[in-house]
């Protein structure tokens, strides 16, 4: 077996003090505009306020998905991830949407307390009750609602083999870890699945160019198990351009399609401006410079028709989305998760991929190395989990979905653009009022 040792080494001690407090800086502009825009633009104590609230929030979580590259991580519809009949509304105006009428809640919410008027609280908890109640039924028609697929499901298995970070520290705990993922591999494929999905990193130092092992190994499960296989693999272009990559392994022989990873982990994968951040050469050249792929690609399977992220990526709406619009049916992430630790990020990067599902109306598969893996269904219901920190197989049936949801179709480009509109409408209004007030 012939083993390539990777070129990512590992990150500098200093490098996580850093990444948090770029991190902060970046995102804490976002609140602080709509808050900063609320109380300039609009007098307080008005409705005015407590109406423009959620629609600079949709807005704002929208910049802070796009601005920089983006940093959709953890947005507000997410707390609601466990709770289906809340989220059903994302396929219409996606996460930032749900997240505006938790916004809009709360501005109701706080009208009980500031409203100086009986009846103006009175209209407050009338408004709230009212788009309580009304949510709360379209979820549930939602819900109730026949799978949107054709009717003959396709056994999926997600490989969860919890290695820790430490087991790639040396050429000895890599061939271990090859060997952990192998087996674990064939006892998912001894199941008979349609498609087996490896997390990401589970081959590390290995890749599919330069592994015979590897090439021989899962082609032979896919052969004898009828299963494809996705996996996580380094796609080398030259010595000076890779990509992080997902790659199909079927019975018939490797996908023609590779998925080359779209948005790329600041620090991680690469570093961001890096003539503003020109010190921080030292961290490229320890972690790499992976290239990002210009747009996603999906791949053919058979019945399926995979639309793949690579870890955090998924965290994105706009990806998913795409890969819909382009034809998938299915969509997957592959992760390594191990990095994180247990401050609750497994938790919350599950959560994303419960919105992307509901937003898109498909089904969405999830493997990653040490958890969370799981399946849920195009309404956002986890069918298959497997917990964080043990190893296992999520293993459900689902019904590759063909119907379009609003928000496949035209979410993407109408309510996010309506509520930045508003949003730069506000924020004028804000900087005219206030070159107003300092002139009188």
């Amino acid at each position: 077996m012939s083993f390539v040792v990777t070129r990512f080494g590992g990150q500098p001690p200093w490098m996580g003090a850093v990444c948090v407090f770029l991190l902060a800086l970046i995102l804490a502009e976002w609140p602080l505009l709509v808050g900063g825009t609320v109380v300039a633009a609009f007098p307080a104590r008005s409705w005015a306020r407590l109406a423009a609230f959620p629609v600079l929030w949709m807005a704002a979580e929208h910049a802070r998905s796009v601005v920089y590259k983006g940093f959709p991580w953890n947005l507000t519809a997410n707390a609601l991830a466990g709770h289906p009949r809340w989220l059903q509304t994302a396929s219409w105006w996606g996460a930032y949407g749900v997240g505006a009428l938790v916004a809009g809640a709360a501005a109701l919410v706080a009208a009980l307390f500031v409203s100086r008027t009986r009846p103006g609280r009175a209209a407050a908890a009338l408004a709230l009750a009212a788009g309580t109640g009304l949510v709360a039924i379209q979820g549930t028609r939602a819900l109730a609602a026949p799978p949107g697929g054709d009717g003959r499901p396709v056994a999926v298995a997600c490989i969860q083999p919890n290695l820790p970070q430490s087991a790639r520290e040396s050429a000895e705990s890599a061939a271990r870890q090859y060997g952990i993922v192998m087996d674990a591999i064939r006892r998912a494929a001894a199941a008979k699945p349609g498609l087996i999905l490896v997390p990401e990193s589970s081959f590390y130092g290995v890749t599919w160019q330069r592994s015979a092992a590897l090439r021989g190994d899962l082609s032979q499960v896919a052969r004898e198990s009828g299963a494809s296989i996705l996996f996580n693999d380094i796609d080398e272009q030259s010595d000076d351009v890779y990509f992080n990559a997902a790659r199909l392994v079927t019975p018939a022989g490797l996908a023609p399609a590779t998925y080359r990873k779209v948005h790329l982990v600041p620090f991680g994968e690469y570093v961001p401006l890096p003539r503003l951040f020109f010190f921080m050469k030292s961290v490229s050249r320890a972690v790499g410079s992976f290239s990002a792929a210009k747009a996603p690609v999906v791949i053919p399977s058979g019945r399926l028709v995979l639309g793949p992220a690579v870890c955090y990526e998924m965290t994105y709406p706009s990806l998913p989305r795409a890969e819909t619009r382009r034809g998938a049916n299915l969509l997957v992430t592959i992760s390594n998760d191990a990095w994180y630790g247990k401050a609750g990020a497994q938790e919350q990067h599950f959560a994303a991929m419960v919105l992307r599902a509901v937003e898109n109306g498909r089904p969405f598969a999830r493997a990653a190395i040490t958890g969370i893996s799981g399946i849920v269904d195009e309404r956002g219901r986890v069918v298959a989990r497997v917990a964080p920190d043990v190893a296992g197989v999520a293993a459900a049936s689902v019904s590759p979905a063909e119907v379009r949801t609003v928000w496949s179709r035209w979410g993407g480009a109408a309510f996010p653009a309506a509520a930045d509109l508003a949003a730069a409408a506000m924020v004028l209004s804000a900087i005219v009022r206030g070159k107003k007030r300092s002139r009188s």
